[in-house]
């Protein structure tokens, strides 16, 4: 008798917790597409301000918390150490041409998502100076706060190289 009663409190319960579980809603997947969408948007800002040595352009695609940091060639900034070191070499340079191939999204949180992309560079010096970058790679890490995507971490890594003086300089192909 103490068998059945047992089992059947189990059975009761196994009922009740299945058929409650079945109206509880499931967790939501993130629409990738929309992220990978507004996140593109900004990184097109980012290659724009860059290549017209817009600093307030590329500052608007940051977040200027204390969560932010950015590696160009092992050097670690903070938000005020890239704003400033950014505005600096933008009065250096007249422009500058990216070359940004195989993008990648990935998404490590419900609210970020990280970037990753070969990259070639061509800066123009106001001083007549032209540098190439040998191929390199580009990684920034997007956050979502609220309505808005700002770029949390970014790191790039490449080598320098004064372009050939008797050739127009191009991107190299990363």
């Amino acid at each position: 008798m103490r068998n059945r009663t047992v089992l059947g409190l189990v059975l009761m319960l196994f009922t009740v917790f299945t058929g409650w579980g079945a109206n509880v809603p499931q967790s939501v997947e993130p629409d990738k597409e929309q992220m990978i969408k507004e996140v593109k948007a900004l990184v097109d800002k980012l290659v724009q301000g860059c290549e017209t040595a817009n600093a307030d352009e590329v500052l608007g695609v940051l977040a200027n918390s204390p969560e932010f940091s950015y590696v160009v060639n092992r050097q670690y900034s903070t938000y005020p150490e890239f704003e400033k070191g950014l505005k600096g070499w933008f009065e250096m340079i007249t422009g500058q041409k990216l070359t940004v191939e195989n993008e990648r999204f990935s998404f490590p949180f419900f609210n970020s998502v990280l970037y990753t992309a070969d990259l070639g560079i061509v800066m123009s010096y106001k001083n007549g100076r032209t540098v190439i970058t040998d191929r390199g790679r580009w990684l920034l890490l997007f956050k979502k706060t609220g309505t808005e995507w700002k770029l949390i971490h970014g790191s790039e890594f490449y080598i320098y190289k004064d372009a050939p003086k008797d050739t127009p300089a191009t991107p190299p192909t990363p």
